[in-house]
């Protein structure tokens, strides 16, 4: 079963979180290339300070000409453990985002316990399944591995770690919700950090989110042009978990830029 030919997270240069490389037309040119049928551009929104600097992206994506349906999204992350998103629907609608995806981006402990982090990734997955705003939970369980090694804390490299009861649960709560769960192409399957046996586990646990009838969705996470590419790994996932389309999400809507 064929993977539709989305990806749902990628960065630009303008907020300093991707490189150079990813200026939206060169962006546009290489999933054209690779026949992206549907983009969504996803900055980070961590503080409202930010927010006037997600206005050019917005713009340049309602000039683009192209057969791409090129969707304005942005990336949330909670601003403490147990913190809110900084969004609102004022804020949504000030700036005209069209879909939101949202997640953890830390361990949040300050002592290694493997026992506790898993227990916090996973409190928060939850949280971020029932929140109306959101549409997409990024990347479970990715973290950044220089967190570890300035800690010198043992690596998470296996899955292993994760009751299968908690992606029994995600799974659950993702379907009640309507909330997509992302296939994450840079942040867990194709990242240097990470073993093949980590890999291997990572889609046995989406597998397991899959079988309570969770919707996904597929993103790069590409921070570099050259990385956009590996989109294709998450359609492989799609293909390997025997999901039909109609499990795949994507935004709903007329898009901002391109065509529909």
């Amino acid at each position: 079963m064929k993977s539709p030919h989305y990806d749902l997270h990628m960065h630009t240069k303008y907020l300093g979180c991707a490189n150079g490389t990813m200026e939206i037309p060169a962006m546009l040119a290489e999933c054209e290339r690779l026949g992206v049928k549907v983009m969504g551009i996803t900055d980070h929104l961590n503080t409202l300070d930010k927010l006037p600097l997600h206005r050019p992206i917005r713009d340049e994506i309602a000039a683009l000409q192209t057969d791409i349906a090129v969707y304005f999204g942005v990336e949330l992350n909670y601003q403490s453990c147990d913190g809110e998103f900084a969004y609102s629907p004022e804020v949504r609608d000030e700036l005209g985002f069209q879909f939101a995806i949202g997640g953890i981006h830390s361990p949040y402990v300050e002592s290694y316990d493997l026992r506790e982090i898993v227990e916090i990734q996973h409190r928060h997955h939850l949280k971020t399944c029932a929140d109306p705003l959101v549409q997409v939970l990024v990347h479970p369980y990715w973290f950044g591995k220089k967190t570890f090694e300035q800690r010198g804390w043992p690596w998470f490299d296996t899955m292993k770690a994760v009751p299968v009861a908690y992606a029994r649960e995600l799974g659950q709560a993702a379907r009640d919700s309507g909330t997509a769960i992302e296939i994450n192409a840079c942040a867990n399957l194709v990242n240097p950090a990470y073993s093949s046996d980590y890999v291997k586990e990572y889609v046995e646990y989406l597998g397991v989110i899959a079988s309570e009838g969770a919707l996904f969705t597929v993103g790069s996470d590409a921070h570099d042009i050259h990385r956009l590419e590996h989109i294709e790994a998450a359609w492989r996932v799609v293909e390997q978990l025997g999901l039909p389309p109609e499990r795949i999400w994507r935004p709903t809507g007329k898009p901002l830029g391109g065509k529909e």
